[in-house]
């Protein structure tokens, strides 16, 4: 089908499109997002009862195609609507029904430009206007679209047939069809129906075969006027001054002859001197004497004057010389009159948007969409610059859709600038243009839909318009600034560092390329300066923040006070200097990004759409001086402009969600200095009101469900605040996809950081059970870890029962198991698919990976497949140990109490939050200041959480013997940087500690240790290993203190030495991280003595120290991305400082360290530590601990029971040692044990199964 057929789609009325404002539950379909889509479509049994009674399931299958463009999607949308369409004609359901089949059978031929779907869409509307009695109310719509599809029909085909047909099935169904001689065109009138004029196209091609036959008429150019071949001749042999001297004389033309000989004259002295003066003084001749001159040969030699004016302009920015080239152009358009070509018409519109740009003139934005619109009407489909014309159109469409918010006018231009696209060729010079402006009308859609598939459609395709633009072309600065606009949204929606590095240097490419002297290089100095600053609010590098400041102050310091850019310029560069005033506290920046923003919106009309957006800016940064000021006219006049940036901004724009949020926090602030209730009403008001901006980022909306949820608690309107937290938690997912890296995955999550907790806490307030709550921790704690528990999980259930679901779960979850490779460089060449196809292939990948979770848990007894464990699942995973979960809130701290039998929930009256934060800062500062006193800690720890959980399971005194019993600990929060397993009152003779009554493990969640447990029980992939993987750092090269560990080699030989008993062969390696991590595949144990590193900034850098550490360190993010689960290693045995340190803060709930890296791995138990050990008591501890393996045998309570033993004897000074520790930034022998005989046993640590 041609794309004319294509095109003709917007002419249908009554087959548009499917109503989406369907209730589906929470939301309707236009508001759900795709995973939402998906999860309703999932069950087609579900989804009927979801949907009200007159929908089918096929309008979500559509709404997923919207989202997808994934033909499969639209064929279930056409098989479900079948399906729905009575066997009763007369049914009331008949006609609604078989319109929505013929709305998604439409929407495929849109697709598919097949003819044949055409048919059935045709077929079926005959079958409507069928059971259409005359004088209904839709029977002119029904029949004008039945019309104009049988009517593109021919079109397409050409054939005299289907025109006769079309014409013959019009008149029987009551339209007048008449031929107007006049104009060569069809007439159909229909009925109480306004009339449509449909032109044979064989008829319609007058003006274009004109315009044909003018560009092949080749003459010179004397031939233009009425004057002697002699005279012509003279003429062009003289010399230039003699040429002016000669039009002077001739300025007032006495007679037609002289009159053409002046203006043949002025048009010689023009190209000559490429002059426009000589060259409008001949239109203008020409005009008054109505004298008319050939349209193509006169354009062609316009064109090189007009281009030399208009490069002139992105030089100067000067407006005349714009202003002038339209002028030229204009009276081109008047002189040549009904000849005038397509080509003039585009080009007019062209620059008249380019002088809006420049003007901010509506008038002229809307003229260029007028005359460009009649150049592609008047044009033929199969022409070869009508692809041009459409290009053209579609971008001053999107430019007016920025003016006026139409979404009309962007819809329309993404639909003319896609089929541009598709119809020229791919080696077209001017293909990549048009890629580029396809890239801009699918960016501006997703800035207004939140549409994620859209923006990744638009890095796509500009990212091709770069790689078809040679490295010298003049547009690829423009291209490579687009791409940089794009990545960096997405950035701001995903999270992803990756996207923002790349934004930041293609931005650079754009301005190193771009001439200092040219107009755009403003805008690209702009765009650089605002990527560098969202880069410094991620990085905190000073230097980015700096040379941001820089570059824009260079932006605004080269755009002319009257263009239109320079408003937003200018709120961009207070916006940064806002930034610097954060990391500074100079009140100066401060100042300065206030008054930049007030001019910014002082200079926006009133009705203009960055309008809002510059209010918004301007109250963030009052509300932020009114923080240091107190002044409260700061905090009012914020409030009263944010007001206005929400009620300016539409209900479902994606930006909206932001500004309600910051609108909610400001009149949180003023409630918080005057006591209004009204204000804090007002806040809830608006936070809810945010929440429910579905087309907004997931982490907004998540931020707006806390802010609500805070201000409903504070109401104790707990049931409220408990249903917002839990779909906060149930979004989670959405900031922290498979496909984005993990460190990406850190960022977004660290915005949440106690969200589980405070959603667990508020369910118990509301009443909701024991297991609720602990669901909710379990999603909401752990994610990435989760994520990768899920991927890395038994499916031997699966592969038994599904095979071939199997095979295509572990074929996404490899895709998506291998560490993002980013060495692929940036730049681009001419050797696609570079790092955006990677990117994509994982974002497919992860698509693909969702929905086959969501088939697989369709199937019966798999509905709970990769879901937090079930309460059965929960109380067997505490057979025959206890779990104990401890929860930390603001509100409520409790132990969730998991056995055999039940789960429960008790009370912690002694926990608080505030509590922790002290005991946690207090243990942080006594070990910087090498004064370590954690008896107090020990003996709190004790009476707020150990004991009464211990005493509520039966352990409520110490039990003799060796077989002491075992319970699991799992911390929240804060609470995870406490040895819980070390307290109580470990005075001489005292039983009140944990150590005396159970011997205690950890894990970090429950779905962790379920996780752990079942791959104990499946088959290994190949023979078990009986490596012992040992590696000693006695010297660890590049550390200023404490770089030699005198006991390191003892404790490996010691290890050695056991070896043979533990039926292990000792391999040591080189001590190189590649080396060590080859040697980990194939291992049982490994044994590390050395140095460990915390990162608290970034806990996926801690690390083990190798010799090669300085330049290659073995990171957490290193070990996490192995995977030894085929062949699992029994026990990683991490003698070292701080392994098991979950120092991060904000990441305190993921529990990012380097014991848990080894778990991720594939690793069954893993001993670590929470801080610095003695160098000679590791070697102790670890012999106490393999030498119960060794009579206990290889058993997961051996591991324990050795680890207790170990440190039980070390607290009971039954070892003697230093103080020399294993931590790289160890500060010496300073360190005293106070309260204790020593305290070197506490930071030992159990992980396993």
């Amino acid at each position: 089908m041609s794309s004319d057929c294509v095109r003709k789609f917007e002419t249908l009325k009554y087959y548009k499109d499917l109503d989406g404002d369907v209730d589906a539950g929470s939301c309707s379909l236009n508001e759900m997002d795709l995973d939402q889509l998906r999860c309703l479509a999932a069950s087609d049994e579900d989804a009927e009862r979801d949907i009200e009674q007159a929908k089918s399931i096929g309008h979500v299958y559509y709404f997923i195609f919207l989202k997808t463009s994934v033909l499969e999607d639209l064929e279930r949308a056409i098989d479900r609507a079948q399906e729905q369409i009575p066997a009763d004609v007369n049914s009331p359901q008949f006609a609604q029904r078989l319109k929505d089949l013929i709305v998604i059978q439409v929407k495929k031929c849109q697709h598919t430009k097949s003819s044949d779907d055409l048919q059935e869409a045709i077929f079926r509307a005959q079958e409507m206007m069928a059971v259409t009695p005359p004088g209904h109310s839709d029977r002119s719509a029904r029949m004008s679209d039945w019309i104009n599809m049988m009517l593109m029909k021919f079109s397409h085909s050409k054939s005299q047939e289907d025109l006769d047909e079309a014409i013959i099935s019009a008149r029987e169904a009551g339209a007048v069809v008449s031929f107007d001689e006049s104009d060569g065109g069809l007439k159909i009138g229909i009925p109480m129906h306004k009339q449509a004029l449909l032109h044979d196209p064989k008829q319609a091609v007058k003006f274009p075969e004109t315009t044909t036959a003018m560009a092949a008429h080749h003459m010179a150019e004397k031939e233009l006027f009425d004057i002697e071949a002699a005279m012509a001749s003279t003429l062009d042999g003289m010399g230039n001054d003699d040429l002016l001297s000669f039009a002077e004389l001739y300025k007032d033309p006495t007679d037609d002859e002289q009159i053409e000989l002046y203006i043949y004259t002025c048009f010689l002295i023009s190209k000559r001197k490429r002059s426009t003066e000589h060259l409008e003084q001949a239109l203008q001749r020409a005009e008054s004497q109505e004298i008319s001159l050939d349209a193509t040969a006169l354009t062609s030699s316009l064109g090189n004057q007009v281009a030399r004016l208009l490069e002139n302009y992105e030089q100067t920015g000067s407006l005349e010389t714009l202003n002038k080239a339209i002028r030229i152009m204009e009276q081109v358009v008047d002189i040549v009159g009904e000849y005038i070509t397509p080509d003039i018409l585009s080009n007019l519109g062209v620059v008249l948007g380019r002088r809006f740009e420049r003007t901010g003139s509506i008038e002229d934005l809307n003229r260029a969409i007028d005359i460009t619109d009649i150049a592609v009407d008047a044009t033929p489909q199969d022409y070869p610059n009508r692809a041009n014309y459409l290009s053209n159109l579609g971008s001053i469409l999107g430019i007016r859709f920025e003016q006026t918010g139409s979404i009309e006018d962007l819809n329309r231009a993404v639909d003319i600038t896609d089929i541009a696209v598709d119809t020229t060729p791919q080696n077209h010079p001017d293909r990549a243009g048009r890629l580029s402006n396809l890239g801009n009308a699918l960016s501006r859609r997703f800035e207004r839909t939140g549409s994620i598939e859209g923006l990744n459609r638009a890095i796509d395709v500009t990212d091709m318009a770069i790689d078809a633009t040679p490295q010298d072309h003049p547009n690829r600065a423009r291209y490579l600034s687009n791409l940089g606009s794009w990545l960096s949204i997405r950035f701001e929606w995903t999270g992803s560092i990756e996207d923002l590095n790349r934004a930041v240097d293609v931005a650079d490419m754009a301005v190193d390329i771009t001439p200092q002297d040219h107009l755009d290089r403003a805008l690209y100095l702009s765009s650089l300066g605002s990527w560098l600053s969202i880069r410094f609010k991620r990085t905190d590098s000073i230097e980015d923040l700096n040379r941001a400041i820089d570059v824009i102050d260079m932006a605004v310091d080269t755009t002319p006070q009257d263009h239109l850019d320079r408003a937003s310029r200018l709120s961009n560069l207070g916006s940064t200097l806002g930034r610097r005033f954060e990391q500074t506290g100079s009140i100066e920046d401060l100042n300065r990004a206030i008054d930049v923003i007030k001019i910014a919106v002082d200079i926006t009309p009133q009705d203009h759409p960055d309008r809002a957006s510059h209010l918004g800016n301007l109250g963030s940064w009052l509300s932020t001086r009114f923080e240091q000021t107190g002044s409260i006219e700061d905090l009012n006049y914020a409030i009263d402009i944010t007001n206005i940036a929400v009620d300016t901004t539409p209900k479902d724009h994606p930006d909206r969600a932001g500004r309600l949020s910051n609108l909610g926090s400001m009149l949180g602030t003023r409630f918080d200095w005057t006591g209004s209730i009204e204000d804090l009403n007002c806040a809830l008001s608006w936070y809810k009101e945010g929440w429910r901006c579905y087309t907004a980022p997931p982490s907004i909306r998540i931020r707006l469900a806390r802010q609500a949820a805070g201000i409903l608690i504070l109401q104790l309107n707990w049931e409220e605040s408990s249903l917002l937290l839990q779909e906060a938690i149930n979004l989670l997912s959405a900031v922290s996809p498979r496909s984005l890296e993990h460190t990406d995955k850190q960022h977004m999550l660290a915005n949440f950081a106690g969200l589980a907790s405070l959603a667990a806490a508020t369910a118990l307030n509301a009443g909701r059970g024991a297991y609720h709550a602990l669901r909710l921790l379990e999603l909401g704690r752990g994610v990435i870890a989760g994520l990768l528990i899920e991927m890395r999980g038994d499916i031997s259930d699966l592969k038994q029962q599904h095979p071939g679901l199997a095979d295509k779960f572990i074929s996404l979850r490899d895709e998506l198991d291998v560490p993002v490779d980013n060495t692929t460089s940036p730049i681009f060449t001419d050797n696609p698919p570079s790092w955006e196809s990677q990117a994509r292939r994982r974002r497919e990948a992860d698509q693909k990976f969702s929905e086959l979770i969501m088939r697989i848990r369709a199937l019966p007894g798999f509905h709970n497949f990769l879901l937090p464990p079930t309460p059965d699942e929960l109380m067997a995973a505490a057979n025959p140990d206890p779990i104990i979960v401890v929860n930390l809130s603001s509100y409520r701290c409790d132990a969730f109490l998991i056995e055999r039998d039940g789960i429960r929930v008790l009370k912690l009256p002694g926990l608080t939050l505030e509590e922790v934060e002290k005991q946690a800062e207090d243990l942080r500062s006594s070990r910087q200041a090498a004064s370590l006193n954690v008896t107090p800690m020990l003996e709190w720890l004790w009476d707020a959480v150990c004991r009464p959980s211990l005493e509520a399971l039966g352990f409520k005194t110490p039990i003799s013997g060796i077989s002491l019993p075992r319970v699991w600990w799992i911390s929240a929060g804060l609470l995870s940087q406490l040895p819980l397993h070390a307290a109580g009152r470990h005075a001489l003779g005292s039983t009140e500690t944990v150590l005396d009554r159970v011997m205690s493990s950890y894990a970090s969640s429950i779905k962790a240790l379920i996780y752990g447990r079942r791959h104990h029980v499946r088959e290994p992939a190949g023979p078990m290993s009986d490596h012992a993987l040992l590696v000693a750092m006695h010297k660890t090269p590049g550390l200023p203190t404490n770089g030699i560990l005198p006991y390191a080699a003892a404790e490996v030989e010691m290890l050695n030495n056991l070896c043979p008993s533990l039926q292990l062969r000792p391999v040591k390696p080189t001590l190189r991280k590649d080396d060590v991590l080859q040697h980990l595949q194939a291992c049982k144990i490994f044994h590390f003595a050395g140095h460990g590193q915390s990162n608290q900034k970034e806990p996926s850098q801690s690390c083990l120290l190798l010799e090669d550490w300085e330049t290659n360190p073995l990171t957490v993010g290193d070990l996490r991305d192995h995977r030894l689960q085929d062949n699992p290693p029994f026990l990683s045995y991490l003698s070292a400082c701080s392994t098991g340190a979950n120092e991060a803060d904000r990441l305190a709930d993921e529990g990012i360290h380097l014991v848990s890296a080894f778990q991720l791995a594939g690793f069954r138990h893993v001993v670590g530590t929470l801080w610095e050990v003695s160098d000679k008591h590791c070697v102790d501890v670890a012999k106490v601990l393999y030498e119960t393996i060794r009579d206990e045998g290889m058993t997961d309570v051996a591991v324990c029971r050795g680890l207790h033993r170990a440190v039980r004897a070390l607290r009971d000074g039954q070892m003697e040692g230093g103080p020399e520790g294993r931590d790289a930034t160890f500060l010496g022998p300073g360190t005293q044990a106070k309260g204790l005989k020593n305290h070197y046993w506490v930071p030992y640590v159990h992980f396993g199964v």
